[in-house]
């Protein structure tokens, strides 16, 4: 066997181990609401006071049999391509809550989705997909607002965030692709980044869970998503700063309702990793932060497996002057 082969398979078995065994579904679309890697690395620091924009492009190209439990019992290898863009504003208070500080967050994209497929198959609200189905999706995609604490301790950073989703997405639930998953969720997670000053090295881990609502055209009640996400880099002298770092997602509880009945249990889950490069502009007293980001993903299982890549621009609309902030 390859040692690269070697390699994949051990990772997978340690993402997989992480489960505990648990018997794990596939999320409605094998798509999930919690947007993996966007917002590496150190998803654990919290800003300076101020108001900030950041906007991203996203690219996404994968594939992989979703429905071979289904009561046909035959593989559909389906394969979505997305294209967005993921505009984010935040601002980040000196207000504190059980001694972190206080923000808030909101995010909006609008992508276009291209779905095809094998085969023709049965979905979860008992269409029957065929050749003339529409694949081809254009439009906003589903909101989120995020409420977060941020604490830090010298050289190490810690946030808890708390994100709602919101069904604004284009969403038909006759047609393959979407750019909306029409079920609202709620997502909670935990994230802590190491930054040392002294010697640039930066390493973060994220911990979150998504909790599904149900998607009342098709009554399919996703599970529980799980994701863990990881970075590791150094910070380089001229603003530069390489890394790497993936993710990892499995869903930990059972689907339910009579949409998800139709297909039965099976489990979904994947894990990506890929290389991370930021770069800090200054143009005159302003910062700009660039960044661009690659995951390859592998070990999928009723999920599709492809590649995502993120180019990310941010930096401060407002933040508070010199005066007010030392006070």
């Amino acid at each position: 066997m390859p040692k690269g082969q070697k390699i994949k398979e051990f990772v997978a078995f340690l993402f997989a181990s992480l489960t505990l065994g648990c018997e794990a579904q596939a999320s409605e679309y094998g798509l999930s609401l919690y947007q993996l890697g966007l917002v590496q690395p150190a998803p654990g620091y919290t800003p300076p006071p101020g108001l900030y924009f950041y906007d991203s492009y996203y690219l996404y190209t994968g594939s992989g049999n979703l429905y071979q439990h289904s009561l046909t019992k035959d593989p559909t290898r389906v394969t979505y391509q997305f294209a967005a863009n993921l505009a984010i504003f935040a601002w980040y208070s000196d207000l504190t809550l059980f001694g972190g500080r206080l923000g808030f967050a909101t995010t909006n994209a609008v992508g276009s989705d291209i779905s095809s497929y094998s085969t023709p198959f049965v979905d979860a609200a008992g269409i029957n997909r065929r050749s003339d189905v529409q694949k081809t999706a254009i439009g906003f995609a589903d909101s989120e607002l995020t409420a977060l604490l941020g604490w830090q301790a010298g050289d190490q950073h810690w946030k808890l965030t708390a994100s709602g989703f919101f069904p604004t997405g284009n969403y038909l639930a006759g047609r393959l692709a979407q750019t909306g998953l029409n079920r609202p969720a709620i997502d909670v997670k935990g994230a802590y980044t190491y930054l040392s000053h002294e010697t640039g090295l930066e390493a973060s881990a994220a911990l979150g869970f998504t909790i599904n609502a149900i998607n009342t055209a098709t009554d399919y009640l996703s599970g529980v998503d799980m994701h863990f996400e990881w970075s590791i880099g150094e910070h380089l002298p001229l603003g530069l700063y390489f890394g790497v770092g993936g993710y990892f997602y499995q869903q930990i509880t059972a689907d339910a309702g009579s949409g998800a009945a139709k297909f039965g249990s099976f489990q979904g889950r994947v894990a990506a990793v890929g290389p991370i490069i930021t770069y800090k502009l200054k143009a005159g007293d302003q910062y700009i932060d660039l960044a661009a980001r690659w995951y390859h993903e592998f070990a999928a299982y009723n999920r599709v497996e492809g590649d995502s890549i993120f180019a990310t621009l941010g930096f401060p609309l407002w933040t508070p002057p010199p005066a007010l902030a030392q006070k």
